[in-house]
Formats: structure tokens, C-alpha cells, sequence
């Protein structure tokens, strides 16, 4: 989250430039060139593309994954089968059709190469390893008031000497959702009321706190109840859950007895054709967690707000659009108070006109850390949020302690290709805190070193829809480490590259 980040001056450019190795400035250079090659010029998530020749209609919905819900009662119309897998996308169950099966496949191979892991720190691995993602779907449409929907997951990851992360890169095999939903009328894109009980993916706003986790290998689910008011001026929701527990083996993940949230979420809130947002409260508790040398209970109320003129998702075009969100959380932990703030912006120009839709664009964010204090906790949990939170791939740095500021450049060569092109600084918010990970794990402690600057990320993605059922994406990005992770060594560069493909139907 976040308004406004430190900018440097000639002077500190020139003294980082001066102090660097060759190596380092090679690195850069080769990065900057690579990405000014592919673009001809010099950004978040890139748009995805739209295949060449797929097939079009206004009521046929993108093959996503796994959205919320998809809508393919038009395939009742037989004039309308069009795609070789549409006899899968509606089997009807009874005379009438109104009750009917939906089937749905998304297999994910991903190469990813990353040299010298978290700057040098601990294992490495040398030669790459593959990310393999497998998630089968079936929805059981009874009428229009109730459906059944199911996903089964299988997440691998090959030789990995520094072993899966954590809930992120391997879970055998699982039952990644399984709820029942009704509500007044579920075909309709605004229903009125909607309830969602069981295990389900929860994606709020942006996901700066609470998202789907797209980016990594294992995808994020909640078990419990969401009940939804929804209308075309807004939305509103209120939910009760408990994060899934991913563990590694099969069939094993279960809810997390440890930690509950629930609140209450009020999302596109339409005021008028440029103005727009979201209002929330969240409320999170932890029966143990660390910061620091501390563990103890974390209870943590958030509330904050998001103020916008496109919504979530929304096709590109013209114009000037913004995103800003600001958020304010309170609680305790242990005997310690909770004191913490976010604040992020993102606002943009869009070029007219259907070939390269140029997007200029500038993200800023703000996430406090601990001032030292013994009696209060300054650092922000961003909860769950979005994997890769800076920048479209790479995941390293998590949302906490952070002052960050980001040039986007987004363009659309050809109707089947998209990319994105951003370079990220980073500081620390606060000297006497540390550098997180996501969930607030430490990457390097306060006290190694007095100084701000972190370092620089460059990222570059291309996302190319070779099909209608094929996407594929490429990953670049390097980290150019700064003050505060060489008086904190290891502090080598580092390089990533990620190549993907996705089949969906």
C-alpha cells in the first residue's frame, strides 16, 4: 500500500553507479537493453491477450481460472457450440436443461531459473526446476438459485536443492474448493443475495489483502461462509473463514485452527462513471505469531478504503485512470499495542487506438514498520495477499516495512500479445525494523545495518495467447542490491527467469 516514496537524486544515481562492481552495472545494462529490444520503448498484472481467431461472443465468458462464476447456459442454443470443448461446458442433466454440468481443466508447466536465491543465502539451485499445476473443475448447476462447485488440485515442483516453500510451490494432490452456493438468481451477473459455504478462493479489491495467490505454484482457499448482497451499483460481503492449511502430502490440507478472519467488504461502490470505491473492515486473529524475537497472540482489526475509476479486471482503454487505497490497522500483540499503516497508488494514462494501447503508469507504496518501541508494534500484516505483490512474477520482498516506487510501462503489440515493463526501488519505512518475506517472515534483521535503501527490481513479462486454449508467458528480473543489503551480506544480484505454458478449457 502506498502514496509516495523517496525519490533519488543525480547524486545518490551517481554514488550507487561509482560503488558498483562491473558485474553489477552488466547486469543492469543487459536487463535495460533485453527490455528495450523487445518493446521498442521502455510496467502489476499484464493484461491477459486475446487469441487470433477464437471464437467471439458477448455472452461467451473468458476462459479464466476459476473465477467466481462462469455462465455457459447460452450453450443451450446449438448454433452457439462453436468451440470443440463446448459439449463439455454444458451437459444437461434434465428435459428442461435447467439443471446442467460444466467441466473445466487448467494445466500449468512453468521453467524457473533463479540465481543466487535471497541475494546468496542458503542452498541454490544451479540448473533450474519446473512448477507443474494441475486443477480439474466441475459445477453442478441446479436451476438458477443453487450450484455445487469442486476443484481438485495437483502442485509439484521438480528438484528444487532449496527445497518447496512452504505453502506456495508443492501440495500433491487436494481438494482446492468444494462449496455449496445459492442465492436469488445466480445467472445473473448482479443476483441480489448470494450465500457461499465451504472451502473457496476469496479475492477482495486488488487482493492487497486478501487474494487468490495466482502468481505462485499453490493457490490460496479459505474455509467457511461468505454471504454477499450484489447489485449493479455495488457489492457487499460478509465473511467467516479460516485459511486452508496447505501441506505438502495428499489429501491432507485442513482449516488452520490457529487463525480466523472475518469481516465485512463493501466493493465497487458506484458513485459515478469516474469515481468508484471499496470500504472494508477485517478483523484477524492468530493464536501465535512472531515478530522479531517475540511470539506471541496477534489480534488485528483493519480497516481501510479504495478509491478508483476502472474496475477490477476491466478491458484497457483510453484514458486516465487511478487506484488509490489506504488502510489503518489496530489490535495487539502479546502485551504490545498494534499501531500500523498502508497506503498504495497507482495511476496511469492509456493511448488511444487498438494497435500497442500504450499505458504509462506509476505505483507508489507505504507500509510501516516498527519504530523499536516496546509497547507498541508498528509493523502492517498485509494479511493474504496477492504473491508476487511487486511486480507481475517474481515474489521475493513481502508488503511490510517497505517504501517502494514503481514506472510502469504496459503495451499491446498485437491482439495476441501483451507486456509489461516496471523497475521497483525499494527502502525500508523504518530503519530500526527489518526486511520481510511474505507473512512477515525475515529476510534480513534490523540491526545489521542503519541504512534505507534496499536496492532495485527490474521486471519485464510477455504474455502471448498462441490459442484459444493456449497461453504463454515469459518472466525476466533481476535485483540490483542497495546500502542496506551490502552492509548486511550476502548482497549478490540476482537473476530470474520464468517460461510458461497454460492450457485451459
Amino acid at each position: 500500500m502506498g502514496n509516495c516514496a523517496p525519490v533519488m537524486t543525480n547524486r545518490d544515481q551517481r554514488t550507487i553507479l561509482k560503488n558498483a562492481s562491473p558485474m553489477r552495472v552488466a547486469c543492469c545494462l543487459a536487463v535495460l537493453a533485453l527490455c528495450l529490444f523487445v518493446t521498442g520503448v521502455l510496467k502489476g498484472q499484464t493484461p491477459d491477450p486475446t487469441p487470433v481467431n477464437a471464437p467471439q461472443s458477448r455472452v461467451r465468458p473468458p476462459l479464466n481460472p476459476f473465477p467466481r462464476f462462469e455462465d455457459w447456459s447460452f450453450l443451450r442454443d446449438a448454433s452457439l457450440r462453436v468451440d470443440p470443448y463446448d459439449s463439455l461446458k454444458f451437459i444437461p442433466l434434465n428435459g428442461s436443461e435447467t439443471n446442467y454440468l460444466t467441466f473445466g481443466i487448467e494445466n500449468r508447466t512453468e521453467f524457473q531459473y533463479l540465481d543466487n536465491n535471497a541475494w546468496g543465502a542458503g542452498p541454490q539451485d544451479l540448473t533450474g526446476y519446473v512448477f507443474e499445476r494441475l486443477m480439474l473443475d466441475a459445477d453442478l448447476h441446479l436451476g438458477n438459485p443453487a450450484r455445487v462447485f469442486v476443484t481438485l488440485a495437483f502442485d509439484e515442483v521438480g528438484a528444487k536443492k532449496a527445497g518447496p516453500r512452504p505453502g506456495i510451490d508443492k501440495d500433491i494432490a487436494d481438494g482446492h474448493e468444494g462449496f455449496f452456493e445459492f442465492g436469488s438468481n445466480l445467472h445473473n451477473p448482479h443476483p441480489g443475495w448470494d450465500v457461499i459455504v465451504g472451502r473457496q478462493e476469496v479475492m477482495l479489491g486488488t487482493g492487497r489483502l486478501l487474494d487468490d495467490n495466482e502468481g505462485v505454484n499453490v493457490r490460496s482457499a479459505f474455509d467457511g461462509v461468505r454471504v454477499g448482497y450484489d447489485k449493479p451499483r455495488g457489492r457487499i460481503d460478509l465473511i467467516a473463514v479460516k485459511p486452508a492449511e496447505i501441506n505438502r502430502g495428499a489429501w491432507d490440507d485442513v482449516p488452520n485452527p490457529a487463525i480466523t478472519l472475518w469481516g465485512v467488504y463493501a466493493s465497487n461502490v458506484r458513485w459515478n462513471s469516474q469515481f468508484m470505491s471499496d470500504v472494508y473492515f477485517l478483523d484477524y486473529d492468530a493464536k501465535s505469531a512472531t515478530y522479531g524475537n517475540q511470539t506471541a497472540r496477534e489480534q488485528r482489526r483493519t480497516f481501510g478504503a479504495r478509491y478508483f475509476n476502472r474496475l477490477p479486471g476491466e478491458s484497457p482503454r483510453a484514458g486516465f485512470d487511478y487506484n488509490v487505497e489506504t488502510g489503518f490497522q489496530w489490535g495487539s500483540f502479546g502485551n504490545r499495542s498494534i499501531r500500523a499503516w498502508g497506503a498504495g497508488s497507482n495511476i496511469g494514462w492509456t493511448f488511444p487506438g487498438e494497435m500497442w494501447r500504450v499505458r504509462f503508469g506509476l505505483q507508489a507504496d507505504a507500509i510501516s514498520g516498527d519504530d523499536g518501541q516496546p509497547g507498541t508494534l508498528g509493523t502492517l500484516n498485509a494479511l493474504f495477499p496477492r504473491g508476487a505483490y511487486f511486480g507481475p512474477k517474481f515474489a521475493l520482498i513481502g508488503p511490510a516495512n517497505l517504501l517502494a516506487v514503481q514506472p510502469q510501462f504496459v503495451f499491446h503489440p498485437l491482439q495476441n500479445v501483451t507486456g509489461e515493463l516496471c523497475w521497483i526501488w525499494f527502502w525500508r519505512e523504518n530503519t530500526k525494523d527489518a526486511l520481510y518475506s511474505f507473512e512477515n517472515v525475515q529476510l534480513r534483521p534490523a540491526n545489521l545495518s542503519n541504512a534505507r535503501y534496499v536496492g532495485s527490481q527490474p521486471n519485464l513479462e510477455i504474455r502471448w495467447a498462441i490459442r484459444e486454449h493456449f497461453l504463454a508467458a515469459v518472466n525476466l528480473a533481476g535485483f540490483l542490491s542497495g546500502t542496506f543489503l551490502q552492509q548486511s551480506p550476502p548482497s549478490k544480484e540476482i537473476a530470474f527467469v520464468n517460461i510458461g505454458l497454460t492450457y485451459r478449457f
